[in-house]
């Protein structure tokens, strides 16, 4: 009998200096939208979208940047060097985001503002787009929590915002400026 009746969130794992634990450990991942697991999904997720892709040479010359909270930083970096590693024209930069509007504790993707953004990225060099994950906005809307648009910031920054939604798979075909798949 191997239940587990306790799951520690990402955050839990990444404060203490400790690995993100493998798959099974997550038993189906049940508890992804309190943070339990996301990590070790999206590392799975993309992993394997760079393994079954080749490079043929058709990945145009693209520079990219990825916002996102200072918790999920460091391994979206390591998604970053993989796919750059694989697709040498890639280029592609992440910019961890400091919350001020809720207080520099909060480490999260999912509570970054769109002034954090705007007022963070403003002069920086973000590409031929910015991505973003999807749980920054409202759900179902083009919103951030603080009233800012995508269309606002987008202006504001004066470079495309793509919005990536959870699957790896979408996140690589991002960065690798494919069309969206599963539309």
């Amino acid at each position: 009998y191997d239940t587990h009746l306790v799951h520690a969130s990402d955050e839990w794992y990444i404060l203490a200096g400790l690995p993100i634990p493998e798959a099974a450990s997550y038993d189906g991942y049940p508890q992804l939208e309190n943070g339990v697991g996301m990590v070790r999904l999206l590392l799975d997720e993309t992993s394997h979208s760079i393994s079954i892709r080749r490079n043929d040479g058709s990945v145009r010359p693209r520079k990219v940047s990825l916002a996102t909270g200072m918790l999920a930083a460091p391994f979206l970096s390591q998604i970053c060097e993989q796919v750059m590693q694989k697709w040498p024209q890639a280029d592609c930069r992440v910019y961890a985001i400091r919350n001020t509007f809720f207080g520099e504790t909060i480490t999260v993707s999912g509570l970054i503002t769109g002034k954090d953004l705007k007022e963070q990225l403003r002069g920086r060099e973000l590409g031929d787009a910015l991505l973003l994950p999807c749980n920054m906005l409202r759900s179902g809307e083009n919103v951030f929590l603080d009233d800012v648009t995508v269309e606002e910031l987008e202006n504001a920054l004066k470079t495309p915002i793509v919005v990536v939604r959870t699957p790896g798979e979408d996140l690589i075909s991002a960065i690798l400026g494919e069309e969206k798949i599963n539309e």
